[in-house]
């Protein structure tokens, strides 16, 4: 019976693409920052991560090989959402979040590969379409999963010799409890330069907390990641996922083309 651990449980993604697992005749093992909060469930276990602390990442990754001695599918899906325009963050915000939806991440991948190697297994990076394009008031979450994709590219790149398979899932706005859940940064409206950023920052919260899709949309493109030979490597889910790579794509390929052309004219004098 294939084995999974998955990470963020308690609410979101995690839960959901845990019990379509379960479902599938996986084993799981869920993990989250305070298992006090887990769901009134007996299908799986649930074991304490913090992803901001080494040794309760090693000790995850002992318990894996301790009591599975292998791993199928690694689906990193714990993170948080940070919001606030630049000048009003500070370097600790900044920080925090990079600890937990990069340093730490990637940390838990390390420390799992040898029983994900044991297993010929695949790591689900759950990143976001944030991870592709990066928007005003969100660019703390920008770097985080910017760098997780890129990590992700290196990572893949150094297993695939050995038969481990990496997959990004980039999934556009859901009805989660991410946004409530994230904090803003403390300082914020202290330059007085922002306020109508944050009124639609504010707008859009509201949008996403009511009208964004379905949660279980983004989780059941996470499973099929996880369980799926062939995946490619990079899965955008939700309406205008796809739409919002291919427009941030072409920009990119037009300023390639409009640099080529400036640093002609440049050299040309």
């Amino acid at each position: 019976m294939p084995h999974a651990l998955v990470t963020g449980t308690s609410t979101g993604f995690g839960l959901l693409a845990t019990q379509r697992l379960v479902e599938l005749g996986w084993t799981v093992t869920g993990a989250m920052r305070d298992a006090s909060r887990a769901a009134d469930e007996t299908r799986w276990e649930t074991v304490e991560l913090d992803l901001t602390d080494q040794a309760t990442i090693d000790a995850t990754a002992a318990h894996i090989g301790e009591r599975h001695g292998r791993l199928d599918a690694l689906v990193s899906n714990a993170g948080f959402y940070f919001g606030g325009p630049w000048e009003e963050m500070t370097s600790e915000e900044l920080r925090s979040v990079l600890e937990v939806n990069l340093v730490g991440t990637m940390a838990l991948a390390r420390a799992c590969l040898p029983w994900l190697r044991a297993a010929g297994g695949v790591i689900v990076q759950v990143s976001s379409i944030s991870g592709q394009v990066g928007e005003a008031l969100s660019g703390a979450y920008n770097a985080s999963k910017f760098a997780l994709e890129g990590a992700s590219e290196s990572l893949a790149a150094e297993l695939e010799p050995q038969g481990i398979r990496v997959v990004l899932v980039e999934p556009g706005p859901f009805r989660t409890t991410i946004v409530d859940r994230g904090p803003e940064v403390g300082a914020r409206g202290s330059t007085g330069l922002y306020e109508e950023r944050w009124r639609e920052d504010d707008e859009w919260a509201t949008w996403f907390r009511t009208e964004a899709e379905d949660p279980q949309i983004a989780a059941d493109a996470i499973v099929a990641a996880a369980t799926v030979p062939g995946a490619p490597f990079r899965i955008p889910v939700g309406i205008d996922a796809g739409q919002w790579v291919r427009d941030h794509a072409e920009g990119v390929i037009a300023d390639v083309a409009r640099a080529e052309e400036f640093l002609r004219a440049f050299r040309d004098g």
